[in-house]
């Protein structure tokens, strides 16, 4: 094809080739300007009807106008023998051709990233179009450091076309949702659940979801059977952390509504450091350029920052936000000083507990609090009287939740005791760090002090589930506790503990819990959720064994072939017509053996055995082509 001329584009030469499309370097014979020309398989546009189905795709995406977007310039028309786009030519690298000499990225890079595909995915969710096949080889980073979004709609098309794993793969197992992987209905959120994967991969340099061929892989997605991305990446961002976990939930009800919130959530997940990405220090391009240099200096400014501004959440009493920042610093630098100390100003009267695992396990109590939503009142500087109750922080929602978030209120003005003294403004990591004159480093921002040390009572009851928690309570119960919830039926489930989910029933070790009261709830999408209430003293092994788990109901659809006036019957039972049962019928116990037969009079009786469902797939058919 090189040499050949499409329309008015010249074939120069042959840049790439995948499963969908081989593309060329261009250029227009008029305007002289470089363009690429993704060229279709024979096998994708060998007829009429694709051609025509490829068109109206081309068609709908070419409005999509975005910075982040690749943009469109042509397509072939339905006479073409070939399909074809031609785009604009970009000069970079994939993110997978990024990802292979670096192995990860730094939470900052990667959350740059995430928030400019985020931006791209809600201008075009606006438009009514969605990815559909969200993966790093999909996204470009040009040399100036551009992210650009390619191949919106293409997936679509090829699902149309009725294309299969065996020839050009519609979407990428490893970075499919749940619900495309079962071939269900597709919305806004199965894109986000791509891109939380995607961060996933740039934070950890390992795919969430493995399997050694492409049905294994998909079973893990819909189950989501993956390590916790903290797992593969201890010293990361625990807000980006956060955001990563909620964009990859099974049930999509449970991941953000809109690629808009994600884009508050990474905005909030840089400020929280200081972090300017539009800053040459901090630009992509300066990544691109130096990877490990990158990461050196980042490394050096974080552990100032993560310090300073931990210090003064510390002087705010938002201990909750205090703790994330002060559990990151440590995973990079696990003798520091500075933070051991305050740690065990925090904790003076328990000198058995180790202060890096106090942190950790601290922080995770009150991770768990804030995200089932209770309330924790703020540590008090020595002498003073308790403060008001300020609400926690949804640790789901990242560190700065919007203030239109229902039942969450912003924190009160702090009372004047703790404005005596006058608190140094934060200095923010530099848009540009200045150079130091010597070394020609970055220099160091400023350190905050914190005034006076915070002492606490060691010993208070342990809290009810869902009553307001001090953070005197928290700290009493700071031992850690334990739980094995498990079952002898054959279903999966997913534990979580007030709305979080910690484990599920095939773990091999008891789960380590904050102490107190707290609702544990079994769900799976196969089976019914069950909930028990469960309180765990601290230093307690609490075991439970679960034999009531029900599987989901599942519908059988009538088949409009089937005349409404079909009387219908399971296992002998009459139900009713198709037409007073809106064409569907459930069976309550899809394991066993349901004979559903449809009484059509004169024009026949019809019947079939349902047996074994699977309740992954909820819904089933019934037509005359089944006899």
């Amino acid at each position: 094809m090189i040499g050949t001329v499409l329309d008015k584009y010249e074939v120069v030469q042959k840049v790439g080739e995948g499963g969908m499309a081989t593309v060329y370097l261009g250029r227009h014979t008029t305007l002289n300007r470089d363009v690429a020309i993704k060229v279709l398989h024979p096998h994708l546009s060998s007829s009429t009807r694709n051609r025509k189905r490829f068109a109206r795709e081309a068609r709908a995406i070419e409005r999509l106008r975005h910075e982040n977007i690749l943009e469109i310039y042509d397509y072939s028309g339905t006479d073409s023998s070939e399909c074809y786009i031609v785009t604009e030519y970009i000069r970079g690298e994939t993110l997978s051709d990024l990802m292979q000499p670096v192995g990860r990225m730094p939470s900052e890079v990667a959350a740059t990233i995430g928030l400019k595909l985020a931006e791209a995915l809600n201008y075009a969710h606006q438009a009514g179009i969605l990815h559909r096949d969200l993966k790093p080889d999909n996204v470009m980073i040009r040399g100036d450091g551009t992210v650009k979004l390619m191949d919106f709609g293409i997936a679509r098309f090829l699902d149309e076309s009725h294309v299969t794993m065996t020839g050009a793969l519609v979407g990428s197992p490893a970075f499919m949702s749940p619900e495309q992987a079962r071939e269900g209905n597709l919305d806004a959120r199965s894109d986000l659940f791509s891109l939380g994967t995607l961060l996933y991969h740039l934070v950890t340099g390992h795919l969430p979801f493995s399997g050694s061929n492409p049905s294994l892989i998909l079973k893990n997605i819909i189950e989501g059977n993956r390590p916790h991305v903290t797992e593969l990446a201890p010293t990361m961002s625990a807000s980006l952390a956060d955001l990563i976990e909620r964009c990859m939930q099974v049930d999509r009800e449970e991941r953000f509504n809109s690629a808009a919130e994600i884009e508050a959530s990474l905005q909030a997940c840089l400020a929280e450091v200081d972090f300017d990405p539009d800053a040459p220090t901090w630009s992509t391009t300066a990544y691109l350029k130096d990877p490990d240099g990158y990461q050196e200096r980042l490394e050096a400014v974080l552990g100032e920052v993560l310090l300073r501004n931990g210090r003064v959440y510390l002087e705010e009493g938002d201990h909750l936000a205090a703790l994330r920042l002060f559990n990151r610093l440590l995973t990079l630098d696990e003798d520091n000083a500075e933070v051991l100390a305050l740690v065990q100003g925090l904790h003076a009267d328990s000198p058995t507990v180790r202060p890096r695992g106090f942190i950790l396990l601290f922080a995770a109590g009150l991770a768990a609090i804030a995200s089932a939503g209770m309330w924790w009142v703020g540590a008090q500087v020595a002498d003073e009287p308790p403060g008001p109750e300020v609400p926690a922080v949804d640790a789901g929602l990242v560190d700065a939740p919007s203030q239109d978030a229902p039942g969450v209120e912003p924190p009160p003005p702090v009372p004047p005791s703790r404005a005596e003294e006058p608190v140094e403004e934060p200095t923010s990591l530099p848009p540009e760090v200045a150079p130091s004159p010597e070394s020609g480093e970055p220099a160091v921002p400023p350190k905050r002090t914190l005034h006076r040390p915070l002492s606490l009572p060691p010993k208070v009851r342990l809290p009810k589930l869902g009553e307001p928690v001090s953070t005197e309570a928290l700290l009493a119960v700071a031992e850690p506790a334990y739980i094995d919830i498990r079952t002898h039926q054959p279903y999966m489930a997913y534990i979580y503990e007030d709305g979080e989910r910690i484990g599920d029933v095939r773990q091999r070790k008891p789960l380590e819990v904050t102490p107190g009261e707290h609702l544990y709830v079994l769900r799976a999408e196969g089976i019914l959720d069950y909930e028990l209430r469960v309180t765990v003293e601290p230093g307690g092994h609490e075991q439970v064994f679960v034999d009531e788990l029900q599987p989901r109901p599942v519908k059988v659809v009538i088949a409009p072939d089937f005349s409404d006036g079909c009387a219908i019957f399971v296992n002998g039972e009459p139900r009713g017509t198709v037409g007073q049962l809106g064409g569907e019928v459930t069976l309550k116990e899809p394991q066993a053996e349901n004979i559903v037969v449809l009484d059509c009079g004169d024009e026949g009786v019809f019947d079939r055995t349902f047996a074994n469902l699977d309740t992954l797939f909820p819904t089933f058919t019934l037509s005359a082509g089944d006899q």
